[in-house]
């Protein structure tokens, strides 16, 4: 066997050393079971319409606020600064009401 020979055989076995034979097999992903597909549609709508309904909400209550407040500016500036109504009074109670609502919800999150 000459030097060529034998160098030739070293660098093919050097090669087929370090080359597997077989790819590294790939691990096989599971395809999701079609039913949960469609219960996760389910669930991520249905949370859809709910976060939606609580920013409707939001708003709507934000608009109550609004009015509320308005409406209270208005009793204030009809009254005098000797005479403090009842319904000044409820009329606070309420807007309190409103904000403290709209504070549990911002709170809570959507």
């Amino acid at each position: 066997m000459s030097a060529l020979q034998a160098s030739i055989l070293c660098l093919l076995a050097i090669l087929f050393a370090t080359v597997s034979p077989e790819p590294a097999a790939l691990p096989m992903q599971e395809r999701p079971d079609p039913a949960d597909e469609i219960h996760h549609d389910t669930r991520a709508r249905m949370e859809k319409e709910r976060r939606d309904g609580e920013w409707k909400k939001l708003k709507e209550d934000t608009d109550k606020l609004v009015q509320a407040a308005n409406d209270l500016k208005e009793m204030i500036e009809k009254s005098n600064k000797d005479t403090f109504s009842v319904s000044i009074v409820k009329k606070t109670e309420d807007v309190e009401k409103i904000l403290k609502d709209i504070k549990r919800r911002a709170k809570g999150g959507f």
